[in-house]
This record gives C-alpha cells, structure tokens and sequence, in this order.
C-alpha cells in the first residue's frame, strides 16, 4: 500500500451558486471537478482529494444515498450506500496501486456501508478490485457501469 493522505475539501457555500472545491489542474478530466453542484448537503455529498506527499494523485465524490439508481439490476440494500459519483487518478500517477489505495481510504471512512460507483470508461478497474458489475437494464450502451463493493 502506498502512503496516501485523504483529505476532505469543503466547498464554499456563502455565494449563490456552489462550485465542487478541486483545484484547477490539468491532470484530472476537465469539466468533471470544476462544475457547479445542484442540491448540495454536506452531510451527503463529500469530495476528497488523495496526496502522495506534496502530490495531489487521486480525486473522489462520494454521495451517501439510502437508495440506488433503479434503471440498474441491483440487490437491494437495506441502509445507506456510499456512491462514488467520480473517482480518477491524475494522468501521471495511473497504474502504480494510487487507484486501489484511495478506495481502500474511502471503504475505511465508510466501514460497513456498501460502495457503489459508476464507472466512466474504468471498468476494468473496478472489477479489478472484485467489485460486482451491473448494467443499466434498458440502455446498457449509453449509460456508465454501476459497480457494487462489499461494505
């Protein structure tokens, strides 16, 4: 396991629109962590950024949600899950274990929740970490893979 600082950012709520708290870097996939948030509950929707010493290598937002998408094939789940609306590695750090180690710090700070996320091009991955793959039930080819971690 590599030695990963999470570290949960808060974004600033005080003007009228509320903007995901990332930095600006072109490492990470432009347009997914510099968007406006729609709904915002800080009690819900968390964001986390991973360092390998002064090295920001990983992004995350986690939703904690009592219910899933139902347009999935999914078991049912009584309780809360933790959805991982977005994750990504930045483009220099891939493939070195970042990946895995960053979910791993998210299973710990949801101990007994299930994870959930929904995979943009990284399937591979996911299964990788033995996760169990869902598609979408209608329209599997125009929708991202919902992928289910044992809490």
């Amino acid at each position: 396991m590599t030695a990963l600082t999470l570290i949960r950012l808060r974004p600033d709520t005080s003007g009228p629109v509320v903007y995901k708290p990332f930095s600006e870097s072109d490492d990470f996939t432009d347009g997914w962590w510099d968007d406006a948030i729609y709904g915002y509950g800080p009690d819900l929707q968390r964001f986390y950024s991973f360092f390998a010493g002064q090295h920001e290598v990983a992004r995350a937002e986690v939703e904690v949600q009592d219910t899933l998408n139902e347009e999935y094939e999914n078991p049912s789940h009584p309780g809360l899950y933790a959805v991982i609306h977005f994750f990504e590695v930045s483009a220099d750090h891939r493939r070195r274990g970042y990946g895995t180690d960053a979910v791993q710090l998210i299973a710990d700070r949801y101990a007994g929740t299930p994870l959930v996320a929904y995979s943009q091009d990284a399937d591979d991955f996911w299964g990788s970490l033995g996760w169990t793959r869902h598609e979408h039930a209608k329209e599997p080819a125009d929708n991202r893979t919902m992928f289910i971690g044992r809490p």
